[in-house]
């Protein structure tokens, strides 16, 4: 089939033509010459000895063969022919990654060469049939895919391994001849390398070998097979490391002893030295198993491999006792298999008693696991079985090989060396070959081994350690273990129905009987405290019934009627052991049973031990068949009900929860003791002490009685309720458990439904305890979806809805509200009931009443999917009104701020609201959304809306709060009806039908309803228009005090509205008419009420664009009117100013800004403009609400925006605007702010000048130091308030930056007078205090102000009008902006609060953010103010000159000179990175005029007036200049070189005594030396002697 093998270097396949074979590393290298370029590289690099090269080289090559295949490139002879060459070699490579690749690319050339690749197989075939026998999983995979891909059918399989068969046993024969030596070069692998590669090829090809005898045709082979055994290396095998390869080797000789054993005979004394001489001396980890059965499988053909000279036990001893070394039970199965082919089964014994002692050390190897333990001790008896039947055993050989091994399984000891079994059927087996051995001797020496045992027993338990002994737990625990291993020995043996076994039961029935009436006698004279003697009659119960009921142990256990020996069993240890007897006697129906469990359980009731009375309960109820019995006694049900109420408690005893669960688990209670419980657990949740032990009981009855709860709707009802309450807890955990008891609970509920009732108790009431809406949302929604309800029984009944609302209907409107509501005036029209109280209404815990708690609940529902089509018409119609009225009335409470309305008060309770708002209207959208008939419906058919707006308009009419909030729902349908849908086509037709355009006292809020619903689309309505033109014709015929003027106007107003300014469709002259009566009626302002007030202001804005060109004195009375409401706001309450307010300002602002006025208009507003701005501040301080609503903002908004148009010439006169910088109105202290910020720095000039003049220190003013005194305390607020900025806290804030506005226009006098203010009030602490807190320096954690966003700009600059900032960062902004300042003007009081902080971290902190960020702005700051005042510096004197000063702001130094002559006495200040904290450097540059001590003195003092002064540059300059001034004052010239300056900087210093004149010492010297002289230059009269001339005094030049 395959042509015949080429020889290469290394020699023909199969054969050696040189020394080298085709795996050894001698191999001579292939010819590359005819290799592609592109990868010769990689061919010769597998020939390295790294694998990570060749590794490369053959990934290299892989991809290379890719590219080819996918360019459709044939692959070149070469390649195949050097590949197949060095793949053996590569198969066998030390690296596994190696051998994997090797394989895989072999894959590779089948796929694309398999033509060309097939004439090389036989070179090839061996090592890759051996690589499939790889150890490494991967290299393994590889091999077989290859050899999967190129057979692809069975029976190509079959046929390629006949084909193939002595190619690849020949490669196997090669391969098993290597030695490490020839595979790997010692040179450069190490002895474990060269070790596992030797290993690794003997292995694949014994494995080849074996697969080739299963799949190959064994009669070709058997040439072949005879020569592969021929090789001496094979027969050393047995002896390799490597169980692997000695495993493979055992399998191979048994697959010949069972194909062709004939191959074997010739060799029979080779292997018998193999196996037996060699094999059983050698350690066999590994490979143990394999060895016996190769052993079995040899014996059984040829016996005599043994030899005569030793019996086969005792060539075996050696071997055994080493265990079964890694092969666990199969070796010992392998053994027992071996053990019975034996030849020989009559050794001496000697023999047999040596081979049972390296059993047992076998058997006690630390390998050994337990079921090969098991296995092990059936083999040991299996040898008393083959070897012991005939040979006389000694009471000495049954002490050592049997009775010892016995006593390990009755009683353990570890330290006695002798293995234990763990199973009785060994000792059994064992015991039945003696006991029935035919030998009298040994029958009889077995007798006595089994007296001594049961002796020995009763020794151990009489001997057990008392109660009051350290060890009396353990030895009793060991008493126990020992009588359950003789009584499940007992019930192994009698249990036998084979006669074999009648001796040895004839010996363990009476031994067993003594034990048993030993262990009565010890508990009878021990008080039954020796629980291990009960424990030994609980194995006899439980193991061997019959033997205890033919010795009637439970009577004598339990006699009757001895009532104290109960008490003493109930109350001993022995309790749990002993009530084993009762569950034989329930079993068999004993009739004792009946008198004695009762008598025990009325014991345990007795224990005054609590505990141990409920341990005993538990024991006593566990026995099967009591139930009926435990629910008869009265007693009983009491004692366990009471645990049961313990455990809910919270009772931490484990025993209590046991008993709760055995009461459950053995049906233990009555009905009524269950529903008592059931009760005692829906109490556990009414305190949170309670809760968890609660939600556990309730567990454990879901879980044992699942029908309990539901049985009974009450309790069913009342837990589901509860349980809900639980789910809405923070405690996630607790919420979680309740959750999956209510789902459980649920489960088990099959027919009642509780939540309807639910839903109906937590919505009519609201209390503390009340479910949250979500929870009785997602409970209906839950029951909606089952269609368990319907959808009318789970919604809230409408006329308990009503009712409930009712209450809040008995108040009036807050009349603030008439400014931000689109129906204006109509809330000053309503009418409350005489007499009417406050509603009290209750609340759930998160403030909501009744009709809230309805609202939201509706509301949350119909937004879930709940159609309202589903319900009845009528039912539809309640709940969309209902909706809308709460609506509104909700609305107003959240604009008017009310801590009382349908909700308290609270940030929980505005988002609930507003929640609620958008839920509301998106019902009543879609409610709209669905009238589709609305623009052609004449309002009489019967679809919801027109039924809905019908209903509305007859609960409209009167004046009390109902109606006005009815009309106010109304109006807010028509608006979005309007929306949608546009103007009904009737809607002309509808108004005179209803005859509502008209002043009525019933019909004021309906009409009201439709001007606001329908706004500007009424413009063109002809009866809006006679409306509109009436009520402007009737206002001169009223009067401020008339009942009707009122509605009216308010109608009037709401009807102005509709059209445009300027397009009121009614004449001129009635509308001036009008005006003028209006400004008529404010020459009596006391006679108008704040409502008449507020109505006739707006009136008069309407009515202002159509007659601005009016000349009269209306005008001016307008304005005036204005100013005497602002002047008199503080007398009215605040809810009655604010209207009139918001409508003066209003008509102030219209009056203002009218285009084209009258002259007379002109004149009034210039007159009055002083007025008006006093009015204006004095209206700024007025008091405000404590709870800011939303008309109070509104009216601070528009106050704050008129007041910040007062001219500058008005601020005068400001004292009483700093008490509103602290306002609770952010808009108030803005406005107060912004006055001041104007008013201060333009004040400073005259304070300037007045210090100059009157010589008087100046002071900040008191009412600003004030305000500082409210320092806040950090500690105060949390972080979430914080982050609201507070009012307080601005308040403070913004008064620090009123301080140094002051500051900055301020000379540098009056600014060291502000400084000693501050620094004497100890004002600066608080708020650096603060600062280092919020803005994180106290935690070392500063503010990051780049990544923050804030820039130069923002630390120089605060801007207040800036409303776009968040209130955390506006705050932020403003601290910073403070610090920035303080360094400027107030530096020195800065350092001094640094030096005195006590916090290192904190002055580190600040100090690092302060030369970050800070420093070099109040640097360059600095600088320009020294540069300002050199170019304004002005002497006090002529004699005073002024500085040369220089600034390099680069550097940060200046350079200060003082001329002297034609030199300047000069100085330089270096400004350290982190000023103003570090002191400024004071350097000399030049020195003139002074001696050196003097000079250095002035360089200190300057240095030391910017230290301890204001770290003011200016200051230390000033100080410099007027030192050197003084120093200079009144000198004159040296006469002699007519200057100041000597050569050597000194000044004029010695005088002539005649004509007082002053000369430099020098120049004098000089005068004497060239005259030859000593007299006088002017007078001549003689001068003291001067002294000698020194260097020191000579000039330089000299």
């Amino acid at each position: 089939m395959f042509p015949k093998p080429k020889t290469t270097h290394g020699g023909g396949f199969g054969g050696f033509a040189t020394s080298a074979t085709t795996l050894s590393y001698l191999t001579p290298p292939p010819d590359f010459s005819a290799i592609p370029q592109e990868v010769v590289v990689p061919f010769k690099n597998l020939l390295k000895k790294a694998s990570t090269t060749k590794e490369k080289a053959l990934q290299d090559i892989l991809a290379y063969l890719q590219r080819r295949a996918a360019d459709a490139q044939g692959l070149e002879e070469s390649v195949i022919d050097t590949y197949v060459e060095l793949y053996p070699r590569l198969s066998i490579d030390d690296s596994a990654r190696v051998r994997e690749l090797s394989h895989q690319l072999l894959f590779h050339l089948l796929n694309t060469a398999k033509k060309r690749l097939a004439k090389c197989l036989p070179r090839f075939v061996g090592p890759w049939l051996a690589g499939t026998f790889d150890r490494d999983k991967r290299v393994l995979r590889a091999a077989n895919d290859a050899l999967s891909s190129f057979l692809q059918t069975k029976e190509k399989g079959e046929a390629f391994w006949k084909a193939v068969q002595n190619r690849a046993l020949e490669f196997a024969t090669e391969a098993v001849k290597e030695t490490p030596d020839t595979l790997s070069d010692e040179r450069s692998t190490t002895k474990q390398d060269s070790d596992a590669k030797y290993h690794r090829v003997v292995g694949a090809s014994l494995s080849l070998v074996l697969n080739l005898l299963r799949k190959g045709d064994v009669s070709a082979l058997q040439d072949g097979l005879a020569r592969y055994l021929e090789v001496e290396a094979l027969w050393t095998v047995s002896k390799a490391e490597d169980p692997f390869v000695r495993r493979a080797f055992y399998q191979l000789l048994r697959a010949l002893l069972a194909t062709k054993p004939e191959l074997l005979e010739p060799r029979l004394q080779q292997v018998g030295r193999t196996l037996v001489a060699e094999g059983l001396k050698k350690g066999q980890m590994g490979s143990a198993t394999d060895l016996l059965k190769v052993l079995a499988s040899l014996t059984s053909q040829f016996p005599q491999v043994w030899g005569a000279q030793k019996h086969a036990l005792q060539r075996l001893q050696q071997f055994v006792a080493q265990g079964s070394q890694g092969g666990a039970e199969e070796y010992w199965l392998a053994l027992d298999q071996l053990l019975l082919v034996l030849p020989d089964k009559s050794p001496p014994a000697a023999a047999v008693a040596t081979f049972l002692q390296s059993m047992r050390k076998g058997i006690s190897s630390r390998l050994e696991s337990r079921t090969s333990r098991h296995q092990a001790f059936q083999s040991y008896a299996q040898v008393f079985d083959l070897f012991l039947v005939h040979l006389p055993l000694t009471e000495t050989f049954l002490e050592e090989h049997l009775s010892t091994l016995t006593r390990q399984y009755l009683h353990p000891n570890p330290e006695s060396g002798v293995p234990a079994p763990q199973r009785p059927h060994f000792v059994t087996e064992a015991w039945t070959v003696v006991t029935s051995h035919p030998d009298t001797e040994t029958r009889k020496a077995a007798a006595e081994e089994w007296q001594k045992l049961g002796a020995s027993f009763l020794s151990h338990m009489s001997n057990s350690l008392p109660e009051v002994s350290e060890g009396y737990r353990k030895s009793q625990t060991a008493i126990s273990s020992e009588g359950e291993r003789w009584f499940a020995l007992a019930d192994n043996i009698l249990s036998q129905k084979d006669d074999k076994f009648a001796s040895l039961q004839g010996l363990i029935t009476p031994c067993s009987v003594e034990i048993l009436r030993g262990a009565l006698d010890l508990l009878s004279r021990r008080n039954f405290k020796p629980f291990g003697a009960a424990a030994v009659l609980q194995s006899a119960f439980r193991h061997c019934p019959r033997l205890c009921t033919d010795n009637d142990v439970l009577g004598l256990l339990f006699p009757l009627g001895q009532t104290e020996i109960y008490q003493t069993v109930v109350a001993s240890p022995s309790l749990p052991y002993l009530v084993s007897g009762l569950d034989t006697a329930s079993a068999e129906k004993d009739e004792r049973f009946g008198e004695i469990w009762p008598a025990l359980a009325e014991a345990a009731l007795q224990i005054t031990d609590h505990d141990s009375a409920i341990s005993a309960i538990r024991i006593l109820i566990a026995v099967p068949s009591v139930a009926a019995f435990a629910q008869k006694m009265a007693s009983l049900q009491t004692f366990l009900v009471d645990g049961w109420k313990e455990y809910v408690n919270g009772a931490e005893s484990p025993a209590v929860k046991d008993l709760c669960e055995g009461t459950l688990s053995f049906d233990a209670l009555t009905e009524e003791s269950m529903n008592a419980v059931a009760t005692d657990i829906i109490s556990g949740f009414d305190a949170p002490e309670t809760y968890h032990s609660a939600a556990a009981a309730l567990e454990l009855v879901l879980h044992k009685e699942p029908e309990l709860i539901p049985a009974n709707p009450d309790l069913h009802v009342q837990l589901v309720t509860k349980l809900l309450a639980l789910t809405e807890l923070s405690d996630s955990a607790l919420a979680d458990k309740a959750e999956s008891l209510r789902l459980l609970l649920e489960q088990r509920s099959t027919s009642h439904h509780p939540v309807t009732r639910i839903i109906e108790n937590h919505l009519h009431e609201a209390g503390p305890s009340s479910l949250e809406i979500e929870t009785l949302v997602q409970q209906a929604l839950g029951s909606l979806n089952s269609g368990a309800v319907p959808a009318e029984d789970i919604l809230p009944s409408s006329t308990v809805w009503m009712t409930e609302l009712s209450h809040f209907f008995a108040r009036c409107p807050t009349p603030s509200l008439s400014l931000t509501s689109s129906i204006g005036g109509a809330y000053f029209v309503v009418q409350g009931k005489p007499n009417a109280k406050q509603p009290s209404p209750d609340r759930d815990s998160s403030g909501r009443s009744v009709p809230a708690r309805m609202a939201l609940f509706t509301a949350k529902l119909l937004s879930s999917g709940v159609q309202l089509s589903s319900l009845p018409a009528e039912f539809q119609l309640e709940l969309v009104y209902l909706i809308c009225v709460t609506q509104a009335l909700a609305g107003d409470q959240i604009s008017a701020a009310q801590t009382d309305g349908l909700w308290s008060d609270g940030a929980e309770a505005e988002a609930d609201i507003q929640e609620f708002g958008e839920l509301s209207s998106a019902a009543i959208d879609s409610v709209v959304a669905d009238a589709k008939d609305w623009r052609d419906s004449d309002m009489s058919g019967d679809s919801l809306v027109e039924r809905l707006i019908n209903f509305m308009l007859e609960e409209a009419l009167g004046s009390s709060s109902s109606a006005f909030y009815t009309a106010k729902a109304l109006a807010f349908l028509f608006q979005a009806l309007v929306k949608i849908h546009g103007p009904p086509a009737k809607l002309e037709e509808w108004l005179s039908r209803l005859g509502i355009m008209r002043v009525a006292p019933n019909t004021t809020l309906v009409t009201a309803a439709f001007l606001t619903g329908f706004g500007e689309t009424l413009a063109s309505s002809k009866t809006v228009s006679v409306f509109c033109t009436r009520h402007l014709s009737e206002i001169p015929g009223y009067s401020p005090k008339l009942p009707r003027t009122l509605p009216s106007l308010v109608l009037l107003n709401l009807c102005l509205s509709v059209y445009e300014d300027g397009q009121i469709p009614v004449e001129m002259r009635k509308q001036v008419l009008a005006l003028q009566q209006l400004t008529r009626w404010t020459e009596t302002p006391e006679e108008m009420g704040y409502q008449v007030a507020a109505e006739t202001c707006k009136a008069i804005i309407r009515i202002l664009p159509g007659a601005k060109d009016v000349y009269g004195p209306y005008w001016e009375q307008a304005i005036e009117y204005c100013i005497w409401l602002w002047d008199n706001a503080a007398k009215d309450r605040a809810d009655e100013r604010l209207p009139y307010i918001h409508a003066s300002l209003k008509l102030m602002q219209a009056l203002h800004a009218a285009d084209d006025a009258n002259d007379d208009l002109v004149d009034a507003l210039a007159s009055h403009a002083g007025a008006e701005s006093r009015a204006l501040i004095t209206l700024l301080g007025t008091p405000h609400e404590a709870t800011a609503s939303v008309a109070s903002d509104v009216v601070d908004a528009l106050l704050a925006r008129t007041v910040s148009k007062i001219p500058h010439a008005h601020l005068v006169d400001l004292d009483d605007v700093y008490e509103s910088v602290a306002s609770e109105s952010r808009e108030i202290q803005k406005a107060s702010f912004g006055l001041l910020h104007r008013a201060l720095p333009a004040a400073q000039e005259d304070i300037n000048l007045a210090v100059i003049m009157d010589k008087k220190a100046a002071n900040l003013p008191d009412e600003l130091l004030s305000l500082l005194l409210n320092a806040p305390n950090p500690d105060d607020y949390s972080d979430e308030d914080l982050s609201q900025f507070p009012v307080a806290i601005r308040s403070y804030l913004l008064a620090w930056h009123l301080v140094f506005d002051a500051y900055s226009k301020a000379s540098f006098r009056v600014r060291s007078d502000y400084t000693e203010n501050l620094r004497s009030g100890k004002h600066l602490d608080p708020l650096l205090g603060f600062l280092v807190d919020v803005l994180g320096h106290a935690l070392a954690r500063a503010l990051d102000l780049d990544r923050e966003g804030f820039t130069a700009d923002h630390i120089r600059s605060y801007s207040i009008d800036l409303a776009s900032e968040p209130a955390e960062r506006d705050m932020n902004w403003l601290l910073i902006h403070l610090f920035y300042l303080v360094l400027k003007y107030i530096p020195g009081l800065f350092k001094m609060w640094y030096l005195d902080c006590p916090s290192k971290q904190t002055k580190t902190t600040i100090q690092a953010w302060m030369q970050k960020f800070f420093s070099p702005l109040i640097i360059s700051d600095a600088m320009d103010e020294v540069v300002e005042w050199a170019s304004k510096q002005e002497t006090t004197d002529s004699d005073t000159q002024e500085v040369i000063v220089k600034v390099n702001k680069a550097l940060m130094e200046i350079t200060a000179g003082y001329p002297v002559d034609d030199d300047a006495a000069t100085i330089s200040l270096h400004v350290p990175k982190s000023y103003p904290l570090d002191p400024v450097d004071v350097v000399s540059v030049k020195r003139v005029a002074v001696k050196e001590d003097k000079w250095q003195s002035w360089l200190k003092a300057t240095k030391a007036v910017i230290m301890f002064g204001n770290c003011s540059l200016v200051d230390g300059l000033m100080a410099f200049r007027r030192n050197i001034g003084l120093a200079l004052k009144g000198q004159e010239e040296c006469a002699i070189c007519y200057s100041i300056i000597a050569q050597d900087k000194t000044l004029p210093d010695k005088k002539c005594g005649t004509c007082n004149h002053y000369f430099h010492r020098v120049c004098l010297y000089k005068w004497f030396q060239n005259s030859g002289r000593n007299t006088c230059p002017l007078c001549r009269n003689a001068i003291d002697y001067l002294g000698a001339d020194t260097k020191r005094r000579r000039p330089e030049q000299e």
